[in-house]
């Protein structure tokens, strides 16, 4: 079955962006293309609320090329939706009319509570969030979503929005103390009976939006950190508190030139920080998870899993990764063979290796996508598949635990790990713990030399200085016992204890 397409246009206040997406209903989804355009909707808008006669040329000419493009991409499906700009003007009839008119393209303009919602969506299928807050800081509003239990509680759209907040306060270049203040008690103001946000036990704070994805690059850059995604980063209060300096004391010529940061949103970045640092003070948080997916992949999200009972992933890590392995398209047989051996030994060497239920489900991810590479390349695969489950959308998992993952996919076959790995990620107790994990992840892949599931089960037994591995198969099995002992000598060092694999034929 060949795969559907849906794209999704999103008609912003600062930006109108699309994306497209190849997928077959509930079973795998990827991004096939993206595209955006700076339209400022918002601008100069009047206080009757009438939108500005250029700013709707500029957007209804990036919808008209959006729309051409899905044409000779032949999309099945467009799905096109408006925020804070449309949505509180009071010529919106009138531009979606000429959006039908001149276009043929049908546009729907999200409530508040909607855009709130979508934001969710996209968030709680792709990051590990089960119970905190979602803010969106848009060009013309900021959402703020309530969530419990993986569940949308209750959301709020505010008209503060760093397009806006940045006409309306910063006239000045840098901007003026005067300015500054007046902008951060509106701020303040427009946010202070917000009284349901706040930190506390198991509360997770997710951002998304280009504003806070941009700060987030900034600090990603400063760091120089080792992984290249913004999501699932984690910003910290402290450094956006001095980014926000450094942005209140810079011209827009040296905004433009700060690493990390596009020229496009440098004359508004400020005001957007402003609204980011105020919230975290006061819901009191330290941090804040950047999403890389917000509201048109909630939106692609309720039309992918339109027929369950909700739009949620029932468990966003494994459908991630499964979803990762077929586009590789990976032998399943094998990896989910692997795999069982992999958590056999895992279960049965528990004694000596000491680790929970979360090593043994980043074991089980590692050794379904321990072959992705060969989707590149046979040769050096195990490197392959560790640069391609660092740069994929996986999904659901933290930072660290995508390294951890990466790492463990590059031990199956041969190697081992330094200490200076992903450095700023990983702990120091990682590296054996990567160790362990690898060495009985690249015994259960020998055992799988031949790709038949020839070897079904095996037994442990631990004696005080070695281990012996009894294999029980249907078929000859020898050049695999041949090949798990040779290619044992990571056990032997991270666990500190020799190894025998033994097979005993039926006679």
């Amino acid at each position: 079955m060949s795969d559907q397409q849906a794209a999704i246009i999103d008609l912003g206040s600062n930006t109108t962006r699309m994306i497209v997406m190849a997928y077959q209903l509930r079973h795998h989804f990827r991004l096939t293309g993206e595209i955006s355009e700076t339209v400022r909707l918002a601008e100069g808008v009047r206080d009757d609320g009438v939108l500005q006669a250029t700013p709707m040329h500029r957007a209804l000419e990036a919808l008209k090329m959006f729309h051409t493009l899905c044409q000779s991409s032949q999309i099945d499906h467009v799905i096109a939706v408006a925020t804070s700009a449309l949505r509180e003007a009071s010529n919106q009839a009138s531009f979606l009319y000429a959006l039908k008119r001149e276009i043929g393209l049908d546009m729907r303009v999200l409530s508040g509570e909607e855009e709130a919602y979508y934001g969710y969506l996209g968030v709680i299928n792709s990051l590990p969030m089960t119970d905190g807050f979602v803010i969106d800081i848009g060009g013309g509003s900021t959402e703020v979503t309530q969530v419990a239990d993986r569940s949308f509680v209750q959301g709020i759209s505010q008209q503060m929005g760093a397009v806006r907040l940045k006409e309306r306060f910063v006239q000045s270049d840098p901007i003026s103390a005067k300015e500054l203040d007046t902008l951060e008690r509106a701020v303040e103001e427009a946010f202070a009976e917000l009284d349901w946000l706040h930190t506390g036990p198991r509360q997770t704070l997710v951002g998304l939006g280009g504003t806070i994805r941009a700060l987030a690059r900034i600090d990603h850059k400063r760091r120089n950190y080792p992984i290249e995604r913004i999501h699932g980063y984690v910003l910290t209060r402290r450094s956006l508190e001095n980014i926000v300096h450094t942005l209140a004391v810079s011209t827009q010529r040296e905004r433009e030139a700060i690493p990390g940061l596009n020229r496009d949103r440098a004359d508004v970045i400020l005001a957007g920080a402003v609204v980011l640092r105020q919230l975290m003070r006061q819901g009191k948080f330290a941090e804040i998870m950047i999403s890389g997916q917000g509201l048109r992949e909630g939106v692609f999200y309720e039309h992918f899993l339109r027929h369950e009972p909700r739009p949620l992933f029932a468990d966003v890590r494994a459908f991630s990764v499964r979803n990762l392995a077929y586009q590789c398209q990976f032998d399943e047989a094998h990896a989910n063979r692997v795999c069982e051996l992999s958590l056999s030994l895992f279960d049965q060497l528990a004694a000596l290796h000491g680790f929970g239920d979360w090593e043994r489900e980043l074991l089980s991810h590692a050794a379904i996508l321990h072959d992705i590479g060969k989707h590149i390349n046979f040769y050096d695969h195990h490197k392959h598949s560790e640069f391609l489950v660092v740069n994929s959308p996986l999904q659901g998992f933290t930072h660290r635990e995508i390294a951890l993952i990466a790492l463990l996919t590059r031990l199956h076959r041969k190697g081992d790990i330094s200490k200076r790995e992903y450095q700023g990620v990983l702990q120091r107790s990682d590296v054996e713990r990567v160790q362990k994990l690898g060495s009985l992840l690249r015994i259960a892949e020998y055992l799988e030399r031949s790709k038949g599931q020839l070897v079904h089960s095996l037994q442990v037994q631990i004696q005080p200085d070695f281990v012996r591995i009894q294999i029980e198969a249907t078929g000859d099995v020898s050049v695999e016992i041949w090949d798990a002992n040779r290619r044992s000598e990571l056990f032997r060092k991270a666990f500190d204890r020799d190894i025998t694999i033994v097979w005993l034929p039926e006679s």
